[in-house]
């Protein structure tokens, strides 16, 4: 079982930029990430898969601690099938992450308060 993921670049320049104004840990920036990839209710693509490796090592309990299993079941619920645990954390969770990486970012540059303005959506995060 695999208990490390590399996020892309592009989701390690994302969380630095928020970060530096947030104080926001690249955990709980992966969470948020995760969250509005599963929300989005948009199955993931061929390109979601496709993302490179160069970005921040994140271990599995940091990311997704006791929660494991929820999180997995959520993916599996979002994919409509049931995920391996083979393919589940290296695959489909680093395809969510980074892809609700580019979305938490758009709420970032665009909302004052971004948590709040997560919060207070009509579905929440």
């Amino acid at each position: 079982m695999i208990f490390k993921i590399r996020t892309s670049k592009k989701t390690m320049s994302i969380f630095e930029e928020i970060a530096a104004s947030t104080n926001y840990a690249p955990f709980i920036l992966s969470k948020l990430s995760i969250s509005l990839s599963i929300k989005s209710e948009k199955p993931l693509e061929d390109a979601d898969f496709k993302t490179d490796t160069y970005g921040l090592e994140l271990n599995r309990q940091t990311i997704t601690a006791e929660w494991d299993g929820l999180y997995k079941c959520l993916i599996s619920m979002a994919e409509k099938r049931h995920i391996e645990d083979d393919e589940y954390f290296q695959k489909y969770l680093k395809a969510h992450l980074d892809r609700g990486a580019n979305m938490l970012y758009s709420e970032f540059k665009y909302n004052k308060d971004f948590i709040l303005a997560l919060i207070n959506e009509k579905k929440g995060i």
